[in-house]
Formats: structure tokens, sequence, C-alpha cells
């Protein structure tokens, strides 16, 4: 009887399954805009320069942009 009811909401699809089970939890992405402003174009500019020229890790990890 179990199986039978845990069979029908995996074939259903509504992710009831995933819960009881602890199965994976959806996930959002955020999707970058579409337009950039100056500033934000030179930011990103900044921070792609920033670890170009870094030598090592620790470098590269501070050239984050700072907003």
């Amino acid at each position: 009887m179990i199986r039978a009811a845990l069979l029908t909401l995996m074939l259903a699809g509504c992710g009831a399954y995933n819960n009881i089970v602890g199965g994976p939890t959806p996930v959002t992405i955020e999707q970058p805009p579409d337009v950039y402003t100056r500033p934000e174009i030179d930011a990103l500019n900044a921070e792609i320069a920033c670890r170009n020229q870094a030598r090592t890790p620790l470098q590269a990890s501070r050239c984050g942009i700072r907003r």
C-alpha cells in the first residue's frame, strides 16, 4: 500500500515524493540584467583587470565588486 502511494507520487511529478524522502530542493538562479549601466560596466572591467593582475588566489579573492 505504501509502495503504491510512493510510486504514485513519483509518477505524478508533483514533487511531494522528493520532500518525503529528502530529495533535492529547487534552486533559483538569478540572471544578470540585460542592460548594464556605465558604472556597472566600469566595475566589472575593474574586477576582471584585478583578477588578471593577481598573483595568488588570495589576491584574486580580494577583487570582488563592492557596491
